[in-house]
């Protein structure tokens, strides 16, 4: 299919809104005070639970996209859910548990609308034009991310019910994709030489890749998870409002890096991954070794620059490994395995602080090792297949 300019822009609608987690993190201190009987850690589900949901509902849409349902019907309903779900505490009269459900609801629309925009570049275009499009997205996905937690920050200052409108651009992603977005056409069929159809299999390659990744964001969580404990307890240099800060100098490194991704996979290709974790341990040993304000925001943006470089990198990667017809699973497959080890970054920071006696630094630190040790293997290892790689050029 020959993309044009509206189909794009309504893909990029999609990617805007997928980092739409986070819209409610500023509000979670106005949602414990409002329900003074729960515990902060139930608290805490509010902004946990819709990763839990991805999981399951990521794996599902890949399995049906583009193959049982229309790319675009899931990108509807996704995108409908997450209004509905992501603003409907506002309107309902609600106690913690059916800010719970709504939640969880929320979880679903995400794991829906997570693979889309990546699978919709992927059957759309291809070599350097596909890595030029995934940088895009990459960066609009982070402006978006910054968007809407700004908008859940400002508006829980009204009051930690309003916190939940600014789910509310999902609505404009909904009617921009409803008139402009136009159904990939179907792959074509595997058969083999006798004209039998041949059901495609997902090569072992693809959760490799995955599981790398994923380990990965394993290693980054601690950097976000810790931030503000760090600047506020460890350091004792900020506050909460400086830790905001600071933390959203991450996303705007990721930005960053959506805008310099294709020319940057343009002249260095496989050397990306090495450059991705050594710059990405730079930032996070200024984190660890800084001793101001200053320094933890170079060290985040740092971080955000070259890390994020990997979650483009890694959609190139899973294109050429799977065969098309299973690209969209391919996809959910890497954002399922992401969000798990996202989950299990909690016990990592856990396994680390028993062991070091240091749950915020120590678990850093280890970052910075496992960083530099990938850095340094993929030195010598090429993961880009030969022929895929000439392609791509």
């Amino acid at each position: 299919m020959k993309s044009n300019k509206l189909t794009v822009f309504a893909i990029m609608t999609i990617f805007f809104v997928v980092m739409g987690v986070g819209t409610i993190t500023p509000a979670i201190a106005n949602i414990a005070a409002a329900f003074p009987d729960v515990p902060f850690t139930t608290i805490l589900l509010a902004s946990t639970l819709p990763s839990l949901l991805i999981i399951p509902s990521t794996l599902i849409t890949g399995a049906v996209a583009g193959k049982k349902v229309g790319y675009k019907t899931l990108a509807l309903l996704g995108l409908a859910l997450f209004a509905i779900s992501g603003m409907g505490p506002t309107f309902v009269n609600s106690t913690f548990t059916i800010v719970l459900v709504f939640r969880a609801i929320f979880g679903i629309s995400l794991g829906i609308l997570s693979p889309l925009g990546n699978a919709l570049v992927m059957e759309i275009f291809e070599g350097q034009e596909r890595a030029n499009m995934l940088g895009v997205g990459s960066f609009v996905m982070n402006i978006g991310g910054i968007v809407l937690q700004f908008l859940g920050g400002a508006l829980s200052g009204v009051s930690w019910e309003l916190c939940f409108i600014g789910h509310f651009p999902a609505i404009i992603s909904f009617i921009l994709v409803l008139l402009f977005l136009k159904e990939p056409e179907k792959p074509q069929i595997s058969a083999d030489t006798s004209g039998n159809v041949v059901k495609d299999k997902m090569p072992v390659s693809v959760w490799v890749v995955s599981i790398i990744f994923g380990f990965t964001m394993m290693l980054i969580y601690p950097m976000l998870m810790n931030m503000s404990s760090i600047i506020a307890d460890v350091k004792q240099v900020g506050d909460a409002t400086q830790s905001a800060v600071v933390l959203s100098m991450y996303t705007v490194g990721g930005a960053i890096s959506g805008v310099i991704f294709g020319k940057v996979y343009e002249k260095l290709q496989k050397f990306i991954i090495t450059i991705a974790f050594l710059g990405g341990a730079a930032g996070i040993a200024l984190i660890v070794f800084g001793n101001s304000v200053f320094m933890m925001t170079v060290g985040t943006t740092v971080t955000g620059i070259f890390y994020m470089l990997m979650m483009p990198l890694t959609i190139m990667l899973l294109g050429m490994y799977a065969p098309p017809s299973l690209s969209g699973m391919a996809v959910s497959i890497m954002m399922a395995v992401m969000n798990a080890f996202a989950f299990v970054s909690t016990y990592w920071i856990s396994f680390v602080g028993n062991m070091t006696g240091d749950v915020f630094l120590a678990p850093l630190k280890a970052t910075i090792i496992g960083f530099i040790a990938i850095g340094v293997i993929f030195l010598f290892i090429n993961p880009f297949p030969k022929q895929k790689a000439v392609e791509a050029k």
